[in-house]
């Protein structure tokens, strides 16, 4: 008998994080020229245990005299980067000034790569895929690779730091980034599921300082929850709950509180 089922991580946090530091977008003869600081970084804690299930950036107070000439990649404690702009905002000088742009996956629109920038939420963007050049070191090896996609970041561990790569790739125009750089960090408790016989076996990580209840509804489409009654015991740093399977199809999502 075929059984199928569906587990999703459940509501974690939403935390912000900010850099407010200036970001000086220098100039040279000599291009790619690497912005003042070179990474600007951001330090996430408070979300042990959790995976990311959506990431947003915000860059405040961007401005350039010819923001086409600006390139940005976000790197997270586990190595994964984004491209979160290149290229992007006119091929001729349309400068900006103290502009708030918001790089989000889910935004209706990409950055306008042929008119001039302003402020809003955009899908990271770039006018070509790979870079022809690398952002020089410290940033990690392979960056001319990065996708302009923020969903990288899914279901890796937040915690660390986060580096913001900023280069400036044609001599002659320069610009800032006046109160830095922010994210949004949304995670949650992954829940796993194995089959075992006539029962279903649920963990995740045994986090601190919450409380748990593991839900089941019989459709994939129709959601209706009910409650398990198994209560979950600790084993090597995992709450595991053992249940009989509840029937041959389903899903199944933790509640925290």
């Amino acid at each position: 008998m075929l059984f199928a089922f569906a587990t999703f991580a459940v509501r974690g946090d939403t935390l912000d994080f900010s850099n407010t530091n200036y970001i000086a977008i220098n100039d040279s003869p000599d291009p790619p020229t690497v912005a003042t600081p070179y990474p600007s970084a951001i330090t996430v804690s408070g979300l042990t245990g959790e995976v990311i299930t959506n990431l947003t950036v915000t860059l405040n107070g961007f401005s350039h005299s010819f923001p086409s000439d600006v390139n940005i990649i976000l790197v997270g404690p586990q190595g994964q980067m984004a491209l979160l702009m290149s290229n992007v905002g006119g091929q001729e000088a349309d400068p900006v000034t103290g502009l708030t742009i918001t790089l989000d996956d889910q935004a209706a629109a990409e950055l306008p790569l042929l008119d001039p920038l302003y402020s809003g939420t955009f899908r990271p963007t770039a006018s070509s895929t790979p870079l022809l050049f690398n952002f020089p070191p410290p940033a990690p090896p392979g960056n001319s690779n990065a996708l302009p996609m923020l969903s990288v970041f899914n279901g890796t561990d937040p915690d660390g730091v986060w580096s913001l790569y900023v280069v400036d790739d044609v001599f002659e125009n320069d610009g800032y980034i006046s109160d830095g750089w922010s994210m949004s960090v949304s995670a949650g408790i992954p829940l796993q599921l194995n089959n075992s016989g006539a029962n279903v076996v649920l963990s995740w990580p045994a986090v601190l300082g919450h409380s748990y209840s593991v839900q089941y509804s019989p459709s994939l489409t129709n959601l209706t929850w009910t409650n398990l009654p198994a209560v979950p015991s600790e084993v090597a740093g995992h709450y595991v709950v053992t249940n009989a399977k509840p029937g041959k199809a389903g899903v199944f999502r933790l509640l925290i509180q």
